[in-house]
């Protein structure tokens, strides 16, 4: 949502029922949902190729497969935040935070 407040056209994909609708519902009260876009979907089945960013709030063990994926998608330039849990190899341009508030930048490099 932060994207959206930002000007940008925000998607977001989660396999949880919940957890769109109440991201939905969450972009209407916030006067965003013409701006923003929630998909029940499965990560693993989304073609990652359309995005120029990508914000990823994963757990810890899925990191090294996302990163395989994001590395066999992504074009070159193409930025990704993860958020609490780094991607293995990629070496990040910027970090900030601490603990779990730890955010990582990383530009994708061909």
């Amino acid at each position: 949502m932060e994207a959206a407040k930002r000007g940008f056209a925000a998607e977001g994909v989660e396999l949880n029922p919940w957890l769109v609708w109440y991201s939905r519902l969450s972009a209407r009260r916030l006067g965003l949902h013409d701006k923003t876009r929630f998909l029940r979907q499965d990560l693993w089945k989304l073609d990652l190729a359309k995005y120029d960013n990508i914000v990823i709030f994963g757990v810890e063990q899925m990191m090294c497969e996302l990163e395989k994926k994001l590395t066999k998608e992504l074009a070159a330039n193409t930025h990704v935040v993860a958020c609490r849990f780094p991607l293995p190899t990629w070496k990040p341009v910027s970090t900030a935070g601490k603990g779990v508030d730890t955010v990582w930048l990383y530009v994708r490099q061909r």
